[in-house]
């Protein structure tokens, strides 16, 4: 447990946060520097007697991190930003979710590799007739309803909340003129929502599920999940403490329905609704 930890928090985007936070900025050999430590620790996993799905997960975080640093490279680049300016709405999300969407190809292709099946890594529908295990705090009960049912439920509470959450700390509740562009803009925002739940789908559940699966136990591994995809959100919206407990509590949650239905589709479609409201929140209110 200790070196998924370890392996998890290099990759994650915690470190990023402290040294902005701390000199403002990342250096330019910093995702680099984090691919090596990772490599480090893959190394030191081959040739002692430590289990092969650990070294495993490594080169997958380290691929996660080669595609950061690619991606990141490509995204300030003024041929880049020219194809996507920031003046619309298109532009200013339309041009990080390609990417974001072309860097889980070679995850993917890595996951199927390793591991020659994809319902081996969730990358499948999944049983939605599976009845939820017990969250007594959320007042669910033990076989009581199928997480197809119970995906969709959440997925319209969840959207509310995210709503309301992202109305406070995005916009301070303030109103705006551009209302009436949303219908225009909703089929890009079903487009993005679509492929953004998806690409983050696969590298924040999928990339640890189907290593890890077989070297922690269920509540270890969604905890390591939820962690990664909380960090991940620290410059979200909403961001900040609130964005990381927010998504982590929510990363928790989608980790969960996907190890019990053993596919994407029931996380998919809880994260899908509330990329919809956050989309549409900062569309509308962002006054694009």
């Amino acid at each position: 447990m200790v070196l998924v930890g370890i392996m998890t928090l290099i990759a994650s985007l915690l470190p990023d946060i402290m040294i902005r936070e701390l000199v403002g900025f990342l250096p330019p050999w910093w995702f680099l520097a984090k691919g090596v430590l990772l490599i480090a620790v893959v190394i030191y996993l081959l040739v002692g007697p430590r289990e092969r799905s650990l070294a495993m997960y490594g080169v997958i975080l380290t691929t996660v991190i080669v595609v950061q640093m690619i991606t990141s490279r490509i995204d300030i680049s003024a041929w880049w930003q020219s194809l996507f300016p920031s003046g619309s709405f298109s532009g200013q999300f339309g041009g990080a979710i390609l990417l974001k969407f072309l860097g889980i190809i070679p995850v993917v292709g890595l996951l199927l590799l390793l591991y020659r099946s994809p319902s081996r890594v969730y990358l499948v529908k999944g049983d939605l007739s599976v009845k939820a295990s017990r969250i007594g705090w959320l007042g669910i009960e033990e076989d009581k309803i199928s997480w197809g049912k119970l995906s969709v439920i959440s997925a319209l509470l969840i959207a509310a909340g995210t709503f309301l959450l992202t109305l406070a700390t995005v916009t301070g509740f303030s109103l705006s003129s551009t209302f009436s562009r949303l219908p225009s803009l909703l089929p890009l925002i079903v487009l993005f929502a679509l492929v953004n739940s998806f690409s983050e789908g696969v590298v924040y559940r999928s990339a640890v599920l189907g290593p890890l699966m077989e070297v922690l136990p269920k509540d270890s591994i969604i905890i390591v999940a939820a962690a990664f995809f909380g960090f991940a959100h620290f410059y979200g919206a909403p961001g900040g403490i609130i964005g990381v407990m927010m998504s982590g509590v929510l990363g928790w949650y989608m980790c969960r329905s996907m190890y019990e239905t053993r596919g994407i589709v029931s996380a998919w479609i809880i994260h899908f609704f509330q990329d919809i409201v956050i989309f549409s929140t900062i569309a509308v209110l962002g006054g694009f």
